[in-house]
């Protein structure tokens, strides 16, 4: 009977001993979870704050830098919008100071040599056109340097625009006696000068304007057929704008050499450099600076007009 006393309680202490081992055990665990739980929300935080932190800095670098391009638009948009006075048109013009180039005097008689295309040359007699307008001829110094003055002076039929000016330079006139030149002009060069007349109104601002506004047109040779009449080679397309000075200088430079009818021929017969300028809404001036005649090579071929 003791013995089996003895044998109940040794196992009943054992079954004891082995519980609390087991809840040491289990409260390990849970202290070794608990423990890491924590560092991982500790990582956890240090991380969201590090990328909040890199957001920050990201987003005042971004309004930084829109703040500098901005305000690099605004003193862009600043320096576009300056007028440019036409004292500095002078040096604007290509190639007035080339050796060799056509210039222009007061005492030339301009009628001489270019003449509208609908309009006689003897009598000034107006041949009615859906679009040409009448022009005025003249040579007047702009800035100092006499030039071809072309004004237009019709309004179209429904009053939007100004009717198109249409010339043609004689080339027969400016290389009388040495027709033969004629031939080899393989490039044209023309300095060209816009400049308001009369105010344009700018509708999306609501106010009034002195700019010459669009340039647009065509350049063409009118070479001799050989049976009284002329061909038509367009040469060149130009389309320019000037919004905001009163005045403004382009190059024309078209190359009829490269096209075989555009060529000028070796005759006395009549044969035309001709330019036409479209309609524009505003009244605004064109004029001629100098031209430059070049061989193929790039040489000036001067001619003797006026000399």
């Amino acid at each position: 009977m003791k013995k089996l006393l003895a044998s109940t309680l040794a196992i009943l202490m054992t079954a004891s001993l082995l519980a609390s081992c087991g809840d040491t055990e289990e409260s390990s665990s849970v202290a070794e979870d608990t423990s890491s739980t924590a560092a991982a929300a500790s990582e956890a935080d240090e991380s969201s704050a590090a990328e909040s932190e890199a957001e920050s800095a990201a987003e005042e670098s971004a309004a930084e830098s829109t703040t500098d391009e901005s305000a690099e638009s605004t003193e862009s948009s600043a320096d576009a919008v300056q007028p440019v006075d036409i004292s500095e048109m002078p040096a604007s013009l290509a190639n007035y100071e080339t050796e060799g180039a056509l210039t222009f005097s007061t005492d030339m008689d301009v009628n001489d040599f270019v003449a509208p295309f609908a309009e006689d040359m003897g009598n000034g007699a107006y041949v009615p056109n859906t679009d040409e307008s009448h022009i005025e001829l003249s040579i007047e110094e702009l800035e100092g340097i006499p030039m071809i003055r072309v004004q237009t002076l019709d309004m179209t039929e429904d009053g939007a625009n100004y009717a198109v000016p249409k010339i043609q330079i004689d080339m027969s006139k400016l290389f009388a006696g040495q027709e033969e030149l004629l031939p080899e002009i393989f490039t044209i060069r023309i300095d060209v000068v816009t400049k308001a007349v009369g105010n344009f109104f700018d509708e999306s601002t609501n106010t009034e304007k002195l700019v010459p506004g669009n340039f647009m047109g065509v350049v063409a040779t009118q070479p001799s057929t050989g049976d009284g009449n002329n061909s038509w080679n367009e040469m060149l397309t130009f389309n320019e704008a000037e919004w905001t000075s009163e005045w403004a200088s382009y190059e024309l430079n078209l190359r009829p050499g490269i096209k075989e009818a555009a060529v000028f021929v070796d005759t006395t017969d009549p044969q035309y450099l001709s330019i036409m300028k479209w309609s524009i809404p505003n009244q605004a001036d064109y004029y001629i600076a100098d031209i430059v005649f070049e061989d193929e090579d790039g040489n000036v071929i001067e001619c003797n007009y006026g000399k």
